[in-house]
């Protein structure tokens, strides 16, 4: 994925900012207390929050963020 990125994505664009600073601006130990730790394994919380920010900017709704999400992994 991170070639797929680098490749594509104009350096200077909101997607590929999200790309390299993804871990940095949410880092997974921030959300540790929202997740529990039995059950099946979900997508990681700097994914989510990832995807909420992009959510926003596009004006998407939940669903169409997720099949975008979706399509795009």
């Amino acid at each position: 994925m991170a070639q797929f990125c680098e490749k594509t994505l104009p350096k200077d664009s909101i997607y590929a900012f999200l790309h390299d600073e993804r871990n940095r601006l949410f880092p997974d130990e921030a959300f540790v207390d929202l997740f529990s730790g039995r059950g099946r394994q979900s997508v990681p919380p700097s994914v989510i929050a990832t995807v909420m920010v992009l959510q926003r900017l596009q004006g998407c709704s939940d669903r169409e963020a997720t099949e975008r999400y979706a399509f795009d992994a």
